[in-house]
């Protein structure tokens, strides 16, 4: 089976870090992988020696990559049985040229879903199938397109989070970062500066941390798709209110070695709150809380025409905590310090999230069955 694999995102390059060796020793696949940056960035390093074609691609958007040769040449060259792809956004480029190209000449189309329910519309780019994180995923995405079909496979991205040891590794990482004594808010950017509400969220965080009465550092991981223009832009607004002792940057590579340091993990919604919710699950007990700074509402508005949902299905099923009035967050904060929040909501993970070291296996036999299917 010919499988173009196509990334752009960091959340799907993750993903495919895990999937694709096992898709290349497998012996009924051959892979084609075409990436983007920052998801270029990434693969190029894991798998510097993998035994697959992995190709850089122009960040251009979808239009302009779909109308280039480069796209025409590479279906006729490697003439794929299906293309696998990831769902990147708000912006739009190889995932969504790959999913057109595929459909206009129907080729088996499958794209990961990093989010619930979350299909790039910008693009209006639609697989036959995703495979999303769980049922309630499969229920939104069915919900709001009932041609595709949703496959729940559980996260491939952290199907290795059962190898690390987040109790031990924090005790190691925190001094010389943070005081015994110190809260260490962990504050995670997103890509967005020109969706309305965005910069006015960093804001309020910096404007309500001025009022804690408790020591505390700010520790930011930008994004890698954000500008070096928003990176300074946030560490500016948090320090013109903070003071620079009390904002630090993030000093590390892993994302899972920056979200076990933290004990409040903050964005607007990032993925990064659902990282730390399997590290809270692995470890023999919680230790941290995920925060939603969710009281702005246009970015709120924003992101209910975007994703088609009234409410983020994190907050919807109790997994995280969400700051739903701006003058709340500190009370938030302090919830989500209690030792017994946070053992509640790893209870809750536990019991509501699949099993990730189940997730390749469904993508394979899925593949396998629909192309001998044909």
């Amino acid at each position: 089976m010919n499988l173009i694999v196509t990334a752009r995102d960091p959340a799907t390059a993750v993903s495919f870090d895990k999937l694709l060796p096992v898709l290349a020793k497998h012996p009924q696949f051959q892979l084609r992988v075409l990436c983007q940056h920052p998801a270029y960035d990434i693969l190029a390093i894991t798998q510097s020696s993998a035994s697959f074609d992995l190709i850089e691609v122009n960040n251009d958007e979808f239009r302009v990559t779909l109308e280039d040769d480069f796209i025409r040449e590479q279906f006729s060259d490697f003439q794929p049985d299906a293309v696998l792809t990831g769902i990147s956004g708000p912006d739009t480029g190889i995932d969504e040229a790959v999913l057109h190209y595929a459909r206009q000449r129907s080729i088996q189309s499958y794209a990961l879903q990093s989010f619930w329910g979350d299909i790039n519309q910008k693009a209006r780019a639609i697989p036959d199938t995703a495979f999303v994180l769980d049922e309630e995923a499969a229920r939104v995405t069915e919900q709001r397109y009932p041609q595709i079909r949703s496959v729940p496979i559980g996260s491939i991205k952290h199907m290795d989070y059962c190898h690390y040891a987040p109790l031990p590794e924090r005790q190691q990482k925190r001094p010389g970062l943070v005081k015994t004594e110190e809260v260490l808010v962990g504050f995670y950017g997103q890509p967005i500066p020109d969706i309305p509400g965005y910069l006015e969220t960093i804001q309020g965080l910096a404007r309500q941390l001025r009022h804690w009465d408790r020591a505390f550092k700010v520790m930011v991981r930008p994004h890698p798709k954000e500008s070096s223009v928003l990176r300074v832009q946030t560490l500016a607004m948090l320090r013109a209110e903070l003071g620079t002792e009390r904002v630090v940057t993030d000093p590390f590579d892993d994302i899972k070695d920056s979200l076990v340091v933290c004990d409040l993990v903050t964005s607007a919604f990032s993925t990064c709150g659902f990282d730390n919710l399997y590290l809270n699950e692995i470890a023999p007990q919680a230790f941290s809380t995920s925060v939603y700074l969710w009281f702005q509402p246009e970015l709120i508005q924003w992101w209910r025409a975007y994703s088609q949902l009234e409410r983020m299905p994190l907050i919807e099923e109790g997994l995280l905590l969400a700051v739903e009035k701006e003058e709340q967050m500190l009370k938030v904060f302090e919830e989500g310090l209690k030792p017994s929040t946070q053992a509640e909501l790893r209870r809750r993970a536990t019991r509501k999230l699949p099993r990730p070291q189940d997730a390749i296996d469904c993508i394979i036999d899925t593949c396998l069955r629909d192309y001998h299917r044909t």
